[in-house]
């Protein structure tokens, strides 16, 4: 953008991406080491500026192609596929989402030793992304059918945090803890009338809010194939999901409270970080599912929605009344 790389012959410029790719892999393999004699962390630029260096190795603008680092970690000493997925560990590790580790690990290597070229990412990033978007993608095939017909409509049901407690929907954290795994459900127990909405649980600060944008930029960059079923926005689509449910600081304190989201933010600041971001973003079929499934919960339990909500407006009045009761009897 500022026209460094306008004067780089295509010599220096293949330059530039090998000692880029030699110090990405080496700092990835420093930082999995966790030691404070490691040659590269120990020195003192290096560890004052390593958070700088964490958030910089996740912008797009910045990402090496996938076949320097892949060409550079067959020259490394063994172990050597297991550095990238160690690091990717680590790191999803920031947003308390990881998935299975052992699913991502047996791919990482095969990408590293190229037994799944046809398949590679274009780059670091792309496979991080990757990591956070394959967990999910069983239901989006399930339930593709009809779930574009009506994205206007459904973009037009939104409910916060706290009308759903309101109207008796549970806020869960998912099970694989995977951007792509959300799901509205309705609940057989007790009685068959609540709901649940699950989603990932999420840590919030300064550095995963940046990761949370370039991966949100690097979906906003690939091109949707005609026909597929598989949900390229599950990044997009979880932040737009949040972004719905957070209208005030109260439904910020109710994801909170449900264990949802863990901010160093203040209500105000978390609020204002998702409703900047969602706007501008796509969303695909898991984003729809769950808004088709909250909409037939609605239609078929109205009845129980107004009961419920009575009850969990008045539960302090109710309770202050049967404790008159009692007392006079």
């Amino acid at each position: 953008a500022d026209g460094t790389l306008v004067d780089l012959d295509d010599g220096e410029f293949v330059e530039m991406m090998l000692l880029d790719g030699c110090f990405l892999l080496q700092f990835m393999a420093s930082v999995c080491r966790h030691r404070d004699d490691d040659p590269l962390i120990s020195r003192g630029e290096v560890r004052r500026s390593i958070n700088a260096i964490v958030r910089d190795v996740m912008l797009l603008e910045n990402q090496n192609p996938w076949l320097v680092l892949s060409s550079l970690m067959q020259l490394m000493p063994p172990p050597a596929e297991p550095v990238v997925d160690s690091f990717l560990v680590l790191m999803a590790s920031a947003f308390h989402i990881v998935g299975d580790t052992n699913d991502a690990s047996s791919q990482t290597r095969l990408l590293a030793t190229g037994e799944l070229d046809q398949s590679a990412p274009p780059h670091l990033l792309g496979l991080f992304h990757r990591r956070h978007m394959d967990m999910g993608a069983v239901r989006t095939q399930q339930h593709q059918s009809g779930i574009l017909r009506v994205p206007v409509q459904l973009a037009s049901l939104s409910s916060t945090a706290v009308e759903l407690a309101e109207m008796g929907v549970k806020l869960a954290p998912s099970k694989t803890k995977t951007f792509g795994d959300m799901a509205m459900s309705k609940r057989r127990w007790p009685l068959g009338l609540f709901g649940e909405l699950s989603l990932a649980p999420l840590v919030l600060n300064r550095l995963t809010e940046c990761w949370l944008l370039n991966m949100a930029a690097y979906e906003s960059c690939q091109p949707q194939p005609q026909g597929d079923a598989t949900d390229s926005f599950p990044v997009s689509s979880y932040v737009t999901l949040v972004s719905l449910l957070v209208n005030r600081p109260e439904d910020v304190q109710e994801m909170r409270a449900k264990g949802l989201v863990v901010s160093v933010f203040d209500d105000a600041e978390t609020l204002g970080f998702f409703k900047a971001l969602a706007p501008h973003l796509c969303v695909g079929y898991r984003y729809y599912e769950v808004f088709q499934c909250l909409q037939e919960y609605r239609q078929e339990r109205w009845l129980w929605i107004a009961v419920h909500r009575f009850l969990y407006n008045n539960t302090k009045t109710i309770a202050t009344v049967f404790s008159i009761v009692g007392v006079l009897a």
